[in-house]
């Protein structure tokens, strides 16, 4: 019942006839607790059976019971005895307030109400009320604390005569508490028990503690291992009596017997086992060191004790660049069992390294408690050594050294793999020397060994750390190159490796001169699996071979011509940004209501003669080989300063540069942009640069860092091709973005598929709910720009009012304006 009302909301009842009365007392005291309010004595007694209540402001006029008669029927009730109860009255004299403490109310409050005052009062009785119940429950507590406790508890005067005990069955000495008051200590306790005891008495009765083990003989005869305090109860340097404590330890004793018999059989298995055993406090200082330990760390045991588990065991990678931690700490701060690190050496304590291996455990008490650790550990050296050698011999050619044909089958499988789910290119060089059997025939095996370790050197040399070099017998030999990003990097490591072969041999002072045919052979354009990759390879290396001595030859002659192609292709690119023919297009962005150009879109051209190179042609190759970086600063200067132009026309419209992804990636992005800002003296505000969503995919956090800056400087973001990419809407939600253009993809079915119409309705909803600005790309008829205004979009881009044109050209519609119809919102 205590506990209960201690921990729900304070009630408070308000009994008074006249509900003005009752409106006041409720303000006064809404958020003290749950408030419940009766009219008349009767309906004020049942509603206290029912709420309980903690205090209970009482009118003394009321028709029928007056307040004084619900106050002795409350103080009648055992269940409402303690309610506070505070008299309420408009009549204020001395006899009256004496009536009411006569009938067991705590406080008087008289009408008209005082607030503040009031409300004070009835906080001070909802507190008094809640610390009473408090200090019962403590004192119910404590009394259930003593009498339940597995102790014998016992209160003696300095005669020895016995005041209190707790031992209310008799369980200790066969005397219940009710009959040891008023007796002595020695017929309670037993005379051997009080002889046992008696040695401590002089030190308690002189006011000190004092605490010890004593063996006890209980009336059944049976002996009892228990511990006993002593506790002076102290006056002013006076003793009156004492508090006797004793705790029944004999479990513990016998534990502890059985303990030392167990530690002992352990530590004799300990010492006889043939790992090296170490254990540790839980602080990791050393408790135990078996011999094997003493023999492969160079410490003795009581050298150790007590030293940190690194002094003792240091361990080393297996490099022997930096130091390792101890899996005593691991076991010890994750409190799981644990193995050493691969590689693992333990240093002696004479600098000799030794390989080790095993694991380390915490060691828990009975309650789960990590009290400490344990490693177990053996040494390895020649086993590992052993081992090494065993596993580099069945992976390598004896020869060279070389990874062998199974070592390369398993590189060539997870390069693929990786490759797959990148989406990069994989490359085999099948190598094989010309007429290097007449060097055998001529020259003898011995020195055709040595030639072939020598190419073997030169072949890893032209290697990067990623590549594998393999020797397949003979004279043929594998290069596997995975992460390949272009033909033209493939291309120049045959030639690489075809000049490195053809420098001139050495071998004891004489010169041999080789040559060699390569074939290549490519992952996934002409390969799908390992197999096929070598078979391709090295018949393209036979076909080289056809051809003549000392070249390579790729698989596939249509691979083999558009990288030339492409190759032809950059370096007339590279010249035509040296020489500034690139051109700068715009297209307009018009609001479909206003049939006015409200922004443009600047697009990259290359002129070449008569005819402009398309840019599917020449941006994919730009954005390969980085040159997209030099185009992109080109475009947006360009861009910046038409805008300029435009803007000192007096037409500050909006202009919309694309940003790659290679560019959004540089370090120098933001500083480029922001100088462009200062060069160009651009209003920032009319700059929109339209990233993709594959930009935003790649690292979203990044990215995030990235807007987040150019909107500091004030420049819009837009999001081009919206759906067709990453398309997340978290994105949408956390980056700071200004406009989304709805992709042509979408906006050229949306008259006839259902599904378009509904996607870019969805994302047009998206948008304006985000407070976006929205775009739709790709609109080439009237009728798909009156069904995009419809829904909400108003910004129009395509064919239907303009195609890409040169700044004169849009110049001259920015002064003419559009000369369509003005389209009306249905």
């Amino acid at each position: 019942m205590l506990d209960t009302q201690l921990l729900r909301t304070p009630v408070i009842m308000i009994v008074d006839d006249q509900v003005s009365n009752i409106r006041i007392l409720r303000e006064a005291v809404h958020d003290l607790g749950d408030i419940y309010f009766a009219v008349d004595g009767e309906s004020a007694l049942s509603l206290a059976q029912k709420c309980l209540p903690d205090v209970v402001l009482l009118d003394i006029e009321m028709p029928g019971m007056d307040g004084f008669a619900v106050c002795q029927a409350l103080k009648a009730d055992p269940r409402l005895a303690d309610v506070a109860v505070i008299f309420v009255t408009a009549h204020t004299n001395s006899a009256e307030e004496l009536r009411a403490l006569e009938y067991g109310g705590v406080d008087f409050l008289s009408k008209p109400l005082n607030v503040p005052v009031a409300r004070a009062r009835i906080k001070t009785q909802l507190a008094l009320r809640k610390e009473t119940q408090q200090l019962a429950l403590a004192r119910r507590d404590l009394e259930d604390v003593i009498h339940h406790l597995p102790a014998f508890v016992a209160y003696w005067q300095t005669d020895l005569q016995c005041v209190f005990c707790n031992d209310l069955s008799g369980r200790w000495f066969g005397f219940p508490a009710q009959k040891m008051l008023g007796q002595s200590m020695r017929k309670v306790i037993g005379e051997s028990n009080f002889l046992a005891i008696n040695m401590y008495l002089q030190t308690v009765l002189d006011g000190k503690l004092t605490s010890f083990d004593i063996t006890l003989q209980r009336a059944d005869g049976d002996v009892l291992y228990g511990q006993a305090t002593l506790v002076a109860r102290v006056v002013d340097d006076v003793c009156l009596g004492f508090l006797m404590l004793l705790v029944d330890i004999t479990d513990r004793k016998v534990a502890e017997s059985a303990l030392f018999e167990e530690k002992e059989r352990i530590r004799v298995t300990l010492n006889s086992i043939g790992d090296a055993v170490i254990a540790t406090n839980q602080q990791g200082e050393v408790t135990f060191v078996n011999p094997i330990a003493e023999s492969l760390t160079g410490w003795l045991e009581h050298d150790a004790l007590g030293k940190p588990i690194e002094v003792v065991m240091p361990l080393r990678d297996g490099s022997d660049e930096f130091d390792l931690q101890n899996p005593i700490r691991f076991a010890l701060n994750e409190n799981r069992s644990v193995g050493m690190a691969l590689n693992c050496k333990l240093k002696r304590w004479d600098g000799v390294l030794l390989d080790v291996e095993d694991s380390a455990a915490p060691i828990r008490n009975q309650t789960g408690e990590v009290t400490g650790a344990i490693v177990v550990f053996h040494d390895i050296s020649e086993a590992r050594a052993m081992a090494v050698k065993m596993t580099h011999l069945a992976y390598h050619d004896a020869l060279t050294d070389l990874p062998n044909r199974m070592l390369l089958q398993d590189r060539i499988v997870q390069a693929i793999q990786q490759a797959a789910r990148s989406q990069e290119r994989v490359a085999m060089l099948v190598l094989d020397l010309d007429n290097f059997k007449s060097i055998n025939d001529t020259m003898g095996h011995a020195t055709g060994d040595h030639l072939l370790q020598q190419v073997a050197q030169r072949l890893r040399g032209a290697c990067r750390s990623v590549d594998t070099v393999s020797r397949q017998g003979g004279d043929e030999f594998i290069m596997l190159l995975p992460e390949v990003i272009s033909f033209e990097m493939v291309g120049d490591i045959a030639l690489k490796v075809l000049n490195l072969i053809a420098e001139p041999f050495w071998i004891d002072e004489r010169r041999y001169d080789l040559s060699a045919c390569i074939g290549v052979s490519l992952y996934p354009e002409d390969s799908n699996d390992a197999e096929a990759l070598y078979r391709h390879s090295d018949s393209a290396m036979h076909q080289a071979k056809q051809l003549g001595r000392n070249r390579f030859q790729f698989f596939s002659s249509d691979i083999e011509h558009n990288m030339r192609s492409r190759h032809l292709l950059e370096q007339h690119m590279r010249q035509a940004l040296e020489d500034e023919v690139f051109e700068v297009f715009y297209q307009a962005k018009v609001d479909a209501r206003q049939q006015k150009i409200v922004g443009v879109e600047a697009l990259t051209r290359w002129r070449k003669g008569d005819f402009l190179v398309s840019p599917a042609d020449f941006i994919p190759l730009a954005e390969e080989t980085g040159l997209i970086v030099p185009m992109g600063k080109y475009v947006l200067q360009q861009a910046c300063l038409d805008a300029v132009a435009w803007h000192q026309q007096g037409y500050p419209i909006t202009i919309s540069v694309n940003i790659s992804a290679v560019q959004f990636r540089e370090p120098t992005f933001l500083g480029m942009v922001t100088d462009m800002l200062a060069m160009t003296k651009i209003r920032h505000d009319l700059l929109e640069l339209e990233i993709t969503e594959s930009v935003l995919a790649q690292d979203i956090y990044t990215a995030q860092d990235t807007l987040q800056t150019l909107r500091q400087l004030g420049v819009r973001v837009a999001i081009d091709d919206f759906g067709t990419g990453y398309s997340s809407l978290s994105y949408l939600k956390r980056l700071p973005l200004d406009v989304l253009k709805i992709d042509q993809s979408f906006v050229n079915e949306m008259l006839t598929s259902k599904n378009d119409t509904a996607i870019v309705e969805a994302i047009v909803k998206l948008g304006s709910t985000l407070g976006l600005e929205l775009v739709a790309e790709g609109v080439e008829t009237q009728e798909q720009a009156t069904a995009l205004l419809s829904i909400g979009c108003h910004i129009i881009q395509g064919y239907l009012y303009c195609r890409p044109i040169p700044y004169s050209e849009m110049t001259t519609l920015i002064q003419q304006g559009i000369s369509l119809p003005t389209l009306t919102e249905p």
